[in-house]
């Protein structure tokens, strides 16, 4: 499950990088919006604290930028703004659990 939470967050990270490279691009921005939008099944309920912690994060970054892109659909320059804001957080965000993923096996699990 964590490894496919991990591809899911590198999968993320790309939509993000394209559609900051291509703001303007609604094609682009469509993918995005399908980029943002996380399956149910996929969660973190039994992973570690911070890998939960990071998760949760993402998922709310994810949710916001959705929001603000879909909210500016009669605004293009406000989609751009969003995208060109909020995916530099969505990548911290994403960074962060990308990092906690990679690392899972090197910290003490807590008893």
């Amino acid at each position: 499950m964590l490894s496919r939470l991990h591809r899911r967050a590198e999968a993320l990270d790309e939509a993000c990088l394209r559609a900051w490279g291509h703001p303007h691009d609604h094609r682009v921005q469509q993918e995005l919006l399908n980029a943002l939008e996380w399956d149910a099944s996929l969660r973190a309920d039994h992973a570690r604290p911070v890998i939960r912690d990071r998760f949760k994060q993402v998922r709310d970054h994810s949710a916001d930028l959705a929001g603000r892109i879909r909210g500016s659909a009669n605004n293009p320059d406000g989609a751009v703004h969003a995208i060109t804001h909020g995916a530099g957080t969505l990548r911290r965000s994403l960074a962060a659990l990308k990092h906690a993923l990679e690392n899972r096996h090197k910290e003490p699990r807590p008893d």
